[in-house]
């Protein structure tokens, strides 16, 4: 990100960004201008809900450079809880500005996923309800956090007494906003005596709505409660009564035996719980009568469609990431090859000397990419041969790249089967990293040639430095001019694949949270009822496992079907990387 003056590089360049925590950004201005200036460097935007000045800290608060030097500035930026920023997909705009010359500045942008933080108050108006069979009242929601949520509420009372009808039971709510929802109690009104005070809950299990907005939605919302009275009068009351004791005490007699029969014990219901996925039942832990402890394993699967749906996804996101780096690659290798061009006969050794530095840690970087693209195209090969029963010879074999008339058959095959698309796919990214890594070598090598007809001798160096060399301003100067006529297009391309990435990232936590799942654990402290399924079943998403009631006096609830896995359940090494060097990581690690 650059002007004729200013040369700008953020660290990170995509910010995730959780309200009332701190986090930090580092700002690198180049001064490409020819006398010492000073900069200032501060956030700007986004447009709803805009970043105060008093919750940013530069550190230094101006930078001051020479000509052709550069510095950092550390942004640190500390939202509070409290702020309201919206969840979600956002852009700031990191202002750097020249002290000495106004129409010296840059804003470069920096997109910031704002994470979601839910938070619901629920309260009953009025609270306590009166009445003679019936009552009303209102369910009062106010969404208190940064991200739309949904709501589905319940309502229950321990003697099971109370009839409810409720406006609606399902309820979308936007930040910063409130609903009243009728609710409407009946009950079996009292014949005799003062009347009676009936308790009831109202409860509110929340669902996260950030994946509306862009963001990563929160797996997990503890549902919220609220309790309310219900006070219903007698049919008959006490000054009446004594009346009749007066005039009819056989009456009296009756009635005080009927207000002091026994009155029903309230009961805790029971209920199923489920995997929340589709797949085979592995073996079930538990056992009609069993207590079972909060957390313990109840039942497991294998062979899940989560389990596929988790590979293909980080598949995708592996070709996403490789395919951004080989963009960098590509564009790196068209400029200094268009600069090696014009000026090899001119340029001095040391100008070549830093080109060819520069370009030996772009081969180093083109190899990363390619292997990474390889290893991707294999795992892909080997889903398909394991799931296939034709191409026995090639399967055998699974050569790389796929020869071209096997890609002709996948290519039939692709429409109606997502494994065969998964190796087009890939074969198509190794290609195109190997290709580049072909260029880069090759220019690299001419480069090199060069360096030695204009007299200087090759600097020796490691294959595959640890860190890229800091860019010399006049080499970066010449690649510079050469990108000038493509450079806004080469910085959409490469948003467009940051885009993907982010994309393919929630899509695999999203796949990651299924294959957790397929190990169900109890959600409370609960006495089995009965086991509905044994090893070798299979099961679909809401298909009862067990039935199960809890322990601590209160009605069962059956858990949101988005519940967050236990991380002991997520497969080993599982993991949704970010970055090139994530994938180089992960595939090291085996």
């Amino acid at each position: 990100m650059t002007t004729a003056s200013i040369q700008v590089h953020l660290e990170p360049d995509h910010l995730s960004l959780t309200l009332g925590e701190r986090t930090s950004i580092e700002v690198e201005v180049f001064n490409g201008s020819p006398i010492v200036d000073e900069f200032r460097v501060d956030l700007v935007g986004p447009w709803v809900d805009p970043i105060r000045g008093e919750w940013v800290t530069a550190r230094p608060s101006t930078l001051a450079l020479f000509p052709n030097t550069s510095g950092v500035v550390v942004l640190t930026l500390d939202v509070p809880a409290a702020s309201q920023l919206l969840a979600g997909r956002h852009v700031l705009g990191v202002r750097i500005r020249s002290m000495t010359n106004e129409m010296h500045s840059y804003v470069a942008e920096l997109p910031v996923t704002v994470n979601s933080q839910p938070s619901v108050a629920l309260h009953l108006d009025p609270q306590a309800a009166g009445g003679g069979s019936t009552a009303s009242t209102h369910i009062v929601a106010r969404n208190l956090g940064n991200v739309p949520v949904n709501l589905w509420l319940s309502m229950t009372d321990p003697a099971n007494t109370i009839e409810y009808g409720a406006g609606e039971t399902e309820v979308l709510l936007p930040p910063d906003e409130e609903a009243r929802i009728p609710l409407h109690l009946r009950g079996r009104r009292p014949l005799l005596g003062a009347g009676i005070v009936r308790i009831y809950t109202v409860q509110a299990d929340i669902e996260d709505r950030a994946g509306d907005v862009g963001a990563e939605a929160t797996p997990y919302v503890e549902a919220i409660r609220t309790e309310g009275t219900f006070a219903q009068r007698a049919r008959i009351n006490g000054r009446v009564l004594t009346v009749l004791g007066f005039l009819l005490p056989v009456v009296a007699i009756l009635a005080a035996a009927f207000i002091l029969r026994p009155q029903p014990e309230a009961v805790l219901l029971s209920g199923p719980l489920t995997f929340g996925v589709a797949g085979v039942v592995e073996r079930v832990e538990v056992r009609p009568g069993e207590f079972v402890l909060a957390n313990h394993r109840i039942a497991s699967m294998r062979g899940t469609e989560a389990g596929v749906a988790f590979e293909a996804a980080r598949l995708a996101l592996r070709r996403a990431i490789v395919d951004l780096e080989g963009l960098k690659t590509q564009h790196q290798v068209d400029n200094a090859g268009s600069v090696l061009e014009e000026e090899a006969d001119t340029a001095s050794p040391d100008f070549l000397q830093t080109l060819l530095d520069q370009l030996q840690a772009t081969v180093s970087s083109a190899r990363i990419v390619s292997s990474t693209s390889l290893i991707g195209l294999t795992d892909a090969l080997a889903r398909y041969c394991a799931a296939s029963e034709t191409h026995e010879d090639l399967c055998a074999s699974q050569p790389v790249p796929v020869p071209s008339e096997f890609v002709e058959t996948l290519a039939l095959e692709a429409a109606s089967d997502p494994l065969a698309k998964e190796v087009l796919d890939s074969n198509t990214t190794y290609r195109s990293a190997a290709s580049t890594l072909n260029a880069v070598e090759r220019l690299s090598q001419a480069t090199e040639a060069a360096l030695a007809a204009a007299g200087g001798v090759p600097s020796e160096g490691d294959e595959e430095p640890e860190a890229t060399p800091a860019p010399d301003p006049a080499v970066l100067a010449a690649l510079e001019a050469q990108a000038a006529q493509d450079q806004t297009d080469y910085e959409l391309s490469l948003l467009e694949r940051q885009s993907l990435i982010a994309e393919a990232q929630l899509a695999c936590r999203a796949a990651l949270q299924d294959v957790g799942r397929t190990v169900l654990r109890a959600p409370a402290d609960i006495i089995v009822d009965e086991v509905l399924v044994s090893a070798g079943a299979e099961v679909d998403p809401d298909s009862p496992v067990v039935v199960v009631q809890r322990t601590d006096g209160r009605v069962f609830t059956p858990p949101a079907g988005n519940r967050s896995p236990a991380v002991e359940d997520l497969p080993e090494g599982a993991t949704c990387p970010g970055s090139i060097d994530d994938l180089r990581a992960a595939d090291a690690a085996g």
